[in-house]
Formats: C-alpha cells, structure tokens, sequence
C-alpha cells in the first residue's frame, strides 16, 4: 500500500474486532498521480482505492461520499449496513467469535462485524443492558492485550423506534517499532427476545487519521441505524 509488502496487526477492541493479519501487496495497476482520484474502471471490490496514489485515502474518500447499503450473513438472516456496499466481502475473523463480518477491499481498509449475545429467557433487554452484556464479554478477552485506548464516548441514536447507544474510540497498537492506530465504534440492538446484536465498525489510520475518524462518525451518526434483522428469534449459522 506504501510501496512495499507489510504485514499489520489491528487490536482486538472490546471484542469489536480481532487482530487481523493485513498484507499489502503489490499491483501492476499503472498509479494515478498524487491528488488524483482513482480511474472508475480501476475500482473493484478487492481494491475500491482502484489505481489512486494512495488507495487507502481513495477508499475512505469512497466511504465518505457513496450512499448507504446493505450486506447479509451467508443464511440471508441479518442485512447489516456498510457504504459503498457491493465493494464490501463477507469474510470469516480469526480469534473471536462472531456471527458474521465484512471486509472493504482486500487490505481491509475497513472492517464490520456483528456479534450475538444470547440472554436468559425472560430477561427484558434495551439498548444500554445488551452493551453492558457485551462489553462485560469482551473485556476479559483484552487482558492480554496492551492496547492504549482514547477517551470512550458514547451517544444514542433511533433504531425501530427506540434508542440506540453508540459507544466509540480511537486506539493504537504496537506490533514491535511500529504503530498501527485505528478509530472503532459499535451499536447494540435490544433486536431479538432471546438475544442481543451488536454491530461494530474498525478503520485502520494508515497515515489518514483524520479521515479515518470523519469514516467511523459517519457510522456513527447516519450508519447503525440501517440494521435489519430479519428473524424474529436469534440467528444462527446453518452448516
């Protein structure tokens, strides 16, 4: 992506999203200038950076200015919302169980992925107990990760006419001299009566902090609230 292979490492952020393994490779795709957007027919799922000098930037630029849309589990069971959707790949996350996650472009210049946590029959949920449920799984599982975090921030948002808490964060992690950062956000949706949803958003800086963060606000503002579920009970993953 910087003109040489690289292998990075992003953090395992309250569960959000685990430590994926990013290769950079290279391309013969002949480059645009600096400043130049990418030609349209350079643009793919496995690159939406397409042939620009720099295609992270191309991709979050991308992220920034396309409409909104929707992805489903391989079972067609939860439509989740990502931009730019028919670049986006369903993908299996190593290190953390999840019910299903998305990739946009090959060197993951964003990544989303959805959690289920189950509840005891009976129990009423919302918004704010289902992240409490989910962030009191997730954080044992950091414990063995040093990851320096900002200062967490939390809003509410609609979603099927009741609130939605939105918590959000900048991190980085060192992967021996280098520093990878990254800005994190994700909802939790009171959705099922026998289970929680949670939705989570990571975008890898890559020297593009602050269009890296305007990414993870627009999730935060206009993204989450696009969630369907399409059963009435908790989903699962068929064989």
């Amino acid at each position: 992506m910087f003109g040489t292979m690289k292998v990075s490492e992003f953090a395992k952020v309250l569960g959000v999203c685990s430590f994926a393994s990013l290769v950079a490779c290279g391309s013969s795709v002949p480059v645009q200038p600096p400043g130049q957007p990418p030609t349209p027919g350079s643009v793919s799922r496995d690159e939406p950076g397409g042939d620009a000098f720099d295609p992270h930037r191309a991709a979050l630029l991308r992220q920034l200015a396309e409409p909104w849309g929707l992805r489903n589990d391989k079972d067609d069971q939860l439509h989740a919302p990502v931009v730019d959707w028919e670049n986006w790949k369903r993908v299996r996350y190593r290190m953390v169980q999840h019910f299903t996650g998305f990739r946009y472009g090959k060197e993951h210049h964003v990544m989303a992925l959805a959690f289920l946590m189950e509840v005891p029959p009976d129990v009423p949920q919302t918004t704010s107990s289902c992240m409490n449920r989910f962030e009191a799984w997730a954080r044992p599982q950091l414990s063995e990760y040093e990851v320096p975090f900002g200062e967490f921030k939390s809003t509410f948002k609609r979603w099927n006419q009741q609130p939605l808490q939105v918590n959000y964060v900048d991190g980085h992690v060192d992967v021996g001299i280098t520093r990878h950062e990254f800005s994190v956000a994700w909802a939790a949706y009171a959705a099922y009566p026998d289970a929680c949803l949670v939705y989570a958003v990571a975008v890898p800086w890559f020297k593009q902090g602050e269009l890296a963060r305007k990414v993870r606000d627009r999730w935060v503002a206009e993204g989450f609230q696009h969630m369907k579920p399409l059963t009435k009970e908790m989903p699962h993953r068929k064989p």
